[in-house]
């Protein structure tokens, strides 16, 4: 009889694998009942092997926050920089707001954590500094508007599609539908500004 061997796992693996199957078990079962211990049972290793790379539960959802933050930011980096015209930025800036609001997604629920936010706030602030710079700059000029003007239009519109995708989570509609309808409500108050 064959015995089973055990493979070991660089800590950068064993990392992944940790905060994986912390993200699988909180999406499932909540954060309120998720524990080092419970973690170290799912994830078939013992505890001391779990407080070995995050020595407290805090500790371990910072890091899953923080990378689930910045996996979410280059992916929709990546996406804007392929885009092929600023109406399909706008689209691709309204999806992340949709799927930010998706169910299964744990940046809300780890977010909902004011400790937790914490952590992550200049990461926010850095990444969000970006973002509205880029939109701003790029209303702009697509709009013939102000910056002032832009500013305000990147602002209400960044409100309208977060209301939208929080709306429709919560009534369980058509995805591709109301981003069709989120993006044709935005681009018509951006030429209704641009034409003033």
């Amino acid at each position: 009889m064959a015995t089973k061997t055990r493979t070991r796992l660089s800590p950068a693996n064993r990392i992944d694998q940790l905060l994986d199957v912390a993200k699988q078990m909180i999406v499932s079962d909540g954060l309120q009942s998720f524990t080092i211990e419970s973690l170290a049972r799912h994830a078939a290793v013992s505890s001391p092997l779990v407080y070995n790379y995050f020595p407290s539960r805090q500790a371990l959802l910072q890091a899953l926050l923080e990378r689930e933050y910045r996996v979410s930011g280059s992916a929709l980096l990546a996406e804007v920089v392929n885009a092929n015209s600023f109406e399909e930025v706008i689209r691709i800036f309204i999806a992340n707001n949709f799927d930010h609001h998706a169910p299964g997604n744990i940046v809300p629920v780890l977010m909902s954590q004011p400790e937790l936010a914490a952590h992550i706030k200049q990461l926010r602030k850095q990444q969000g500094k970006q973002t509205a710079n880029y939109l701003v700059e790029n209303t702009a000029k697509n709009y013939k508007l102000t910056v002032e003007q832009a500013q305000l239009a990147i602002t209400m519109s960044s409100g309208a599609s977060v209301a939208a995708a929080e709306w429709v989570a919560m009534n369980q509609l058509d995805r591709e539908l109301a981003i069709d309808m989120a993006l044709a409500y935005i681009k018509s108050g951006m030429e209704a500004l641009s034409a003033e």
